[in-house]
């Protein structure tokens, strides 16, 4: 089922999102950084839109190129894009929503949602002219905020496990096809691998940091981590069962010893399994074609261990960021005409493809199925396959998640050098979740 199409005027509202070191509750504030937003009319009846994200040099290069198209096809309508990493991104685009100068159309992350929505400084999109009839409901679940739409995604992704397949081989293990394997088959084959290579490479490499894990994880359990209600839904027992698991891949030699990783960096050259020091890695499926190309086109795709053995699902489909229109613009019909776009237009994705992961209109990701490298096609196929299936809801962030995001990064690097046990971060955990969570 989809969603409707609807039109109407724009809504009026101005605040700050706190984010990092950003603390934006004041009126006037010094400074928009990099951004900035001369956008309106000018005398010949044209007008400027202003358009941010955040991202890298490539992505940035495809969505300009997108925007081009866009302005062609609109004359009257320019675009100016800005963009920058996600760190400066945020504080910066938090200051100037709080400044009253936010752009037209803007990222946000999907943490971030709910924490601009309730402060007014998005457009309810019920009153935008955009076509959401061709997105489903489960996707615009992930933009919608107290029954409001405020956001679409950008991209969809979901979490998967890549595997070197050499090592596997080598090791003489079969291939998985990850549609029944069991956390303990996912330790076991890893282990193996560690043992086989002499501890030269490591079975695996997941990172015990990323929420999205600790999420996956706590659904396995038949709990939500964060709830429908905007709060923290994971127990002690599940959270605590987590990381005994994982000191106990630790000392099987199914993941590498503590500190390992701490020299990994960002890009897909720079992973552990890139660098041939991990056999396996969590991931985000939009990743796949970079992570393949540093890796010697050697890896397979796999879902998340524990999907058929635990009480119930825990994949989803998520996205990291989702596009909004601001309830400041000066030009809310022609914001919306460029959001529409991003959204249905088969022609923005023939430049931005599945950068952002793939489209959320289905149709449009039907179109360019054709065009997609094998890479990014595979990626895409096993995130259609997972989305016909009845999976767990993926809630919108509560406010106060990015806190939560702090304090899982804490108690896991203590529960790696054994300075905290697994009952010590499931206490920690529960304190930030009944302390900073809420809708």
């Amino acid at each position: 089922m989809t969603g409707s199409r609807v039109t109407g005027t724009r809504a009026v509202g101005r605040r700050a999102f706190t984010f990092g070191a950003a603390a934006l509750g004041t009126t006037a504030l010094a400074g928009c950084g990099r951004f900035s937003n001369d956008s309106g009319g000018s005398s010949d009846g044209s007008v400027e839109l202003s358009f941010v994200w955040w991202g890298d040099a490539a992505r940035a290069e495809a969505t300009e190129a997108a925007v081009r198209r866009f302005e062609e096809k609109n004359p009257g309508i320019t675009v100016r894009t800005e963009y920058q990493d996600s760190g400066p991104y945020q504080d910066k685009l938090a200051t100037r929503i709080a400044a009253g100068d936010a752009p037209d159309l803007f990222a946000v992350p999907n943490r971030g949602l709910r924490e601009y929505a309730s402060r007014g400084a998005l457009m309810d999109l019920s009153t935008a002219e955009v076509d959401t009839t061709t997105v489903e409901d489960s996707v615009l679940d992930l933009g919608t905020v107290d029954g409001t739409l405020y956001g679409v995604a950008a991209g969809l992704n979901t979490l998967g496990v890549v595997f070197r397949k050499q090592h596997l081989l080598d090791a003489g293990l079969e291939l998985p096809d990850g549609l029944d394997w069991s956390w303990e088959d996912y330790e076991e084959m890893c282990r193996r691998i560690t043992e086989n290579t002499g501890a030269t490479v490591y079975g695996s490499g997941y990172s015990t940091v990323a929420e999205t894990t600790n999420i996956t994880w706590t659904r396995q359990q038949g709990e939500d981590f964060y709830t429908a209600d905007a709060g923290f839904g994971a127990s002690r027992e599940s959270i605590a069962a987590w990381y005994a698991m994982n000191n106990r891949f630790r000392a099987s030699g199914a993941l590498p010893p503590p500190g390992y990783s701490d020299v990994q960096g960002n890009s897909a050259e720079q992973q552990l399994i890139s660098q041939n020091k991990v056999a396996s890695q969590f991931f985000a499926t939009n990743n796949f074609k970079a992570y393949n190309a540093a890796s010697d086109g050697d890896l397979l795709i796999l879902r998340m261990p524990g999907e058929t053995t635990g009480v119930r699902r825990g994949h989803s489909i998520d996205c990291s960021m989702l596009w909004s229109l601001s309830s400041q613009t000066d030009h809310p019909a022609e914001a919306a005409a460029l959001l529409d776009y991003l959204v249905n237009d088969p022609e923005a994705y023939t430049e931005m493809m599945t950068t952002r992961g793939v489209p959320p209109n289905r149709e449009v990701t039907e179109s360019i199925k054709a065009d997609l490298h094998p890479d990014d096609l595979a990626a895409t196929e096993y995130l259609l396959a997972l989305q016909e299936e009845d999976l767990p809801t993926m809630y919108v962030y509560p406010r106060g998640a990015t806190a939560m995001a702090d304090e899982i990064g804490t108690v896991s690097v203590e529960i790696e050098f054994g300075r905290m046990t697994p009952e010590q971060a499931a206490d920690a955990l529960i304190r930030v979740g009944e302390s900073e969570l809420s809708a």
